[in-house]
């Protein structure tokens, strides 16, 4: 959801004749923009203290056109405010790893955050299954947290990330294997069993996390190819 799309939800409520709580159109704006407020940390501003005023709460209740009109002047506010502060998320982009900007980018522009995140993370496992089926042709397919230690396993690990037969080695490889199985477990896992909202900021995080661990298997592949299955 963007601020534009609220502006734009906000001027089709002026086509309806009578707006009062029980509206379908109003009550989608009203959910999409509260949302939209508290997603983005936008509660303690004077402009969201206005528009809130303004906003129907009770079915006795409707939306005259001077309240309207105030809601747009302080939506548009907002969007002033929003493009100062705007990030230039182009120069975050160019350190995340190609393969999670191909399935989170596009989400996460549109405002989708969790969507970004849940697809990164299950990018990630969908890699690192194919990885080992190609690797391991005849053995049982690997998923989700299992998977993770069945691949990075420090004991016997079908893709590493450098000799562990090295203490700071085998320290890598576990504690890698141990994030990865972490991430699928913590990360991955409630966003695709959950409608969870979360901020740009705390998918961007994450977003950072997934592509760290994409490139780690960039590394253990190149590891792999360098050193055979040592």
């Amino acid at each position: 959801m963007t601020i534009d799309t609220l502006i734009k939800q906000l001027r089709h409520l002026y086509t309806i004749k009578e707006i009062r709580m029980g509206t379908l159109e109003y009550h989608q704006f009203h959910d999409a923009l509260t949302n939209f407020i508290f997603e983005n940390h936008l509660d303690e501003t004077a402009e969201w203290r206005s528009i809130s005023d303004k906003l129907i709460y009770k079915s006795t209740q409707y939306l005259v056109r001077q309240e309207a009109d105030s809601i747009l002047v302080n939506l548009e506010k907002l969007k002033r405010l929003l493009l100062k502060k705007q990030v230039n998320y182009d120069i975050i982009f160019q350190y995340i790893h190609p393969e999670i900007l191909n399935v989170s980018k596009q989400k996460f522009i549109d405002g989708h955050n969790a969507d970004a995140v849940e697809s990164a993370f299950k990018e990630i496992n969908t890699r690192v299954k194919q990885l080992h089926k190609t690797i391991c042709p005849n053995q049982p397919e690997v998923d989700g947290t299992s998977g993770m230690y069945k691949v990075f396993s420090g004991n016997n690990p079908i893709l590493q990330f450098e000799d562990i037969l090295t203490e700071s080695g085998k320290n890598v490889q576990d504690g890698y294997a141990h994030i990865f199985a972490g991430s699928i477990q913590a990360i991955r896992n409630p966003k695709a069993h959950a409608n969870i909202t979360i901020t740009k900021e705390n998918a961007l995080r994450k977003l950072m996390i997934a592509s760290d661990l994409m490139y780690k298997i960039d590394e253990a592949l190149e590891y792999k190819r360098n050193h055979g299955s040592a």
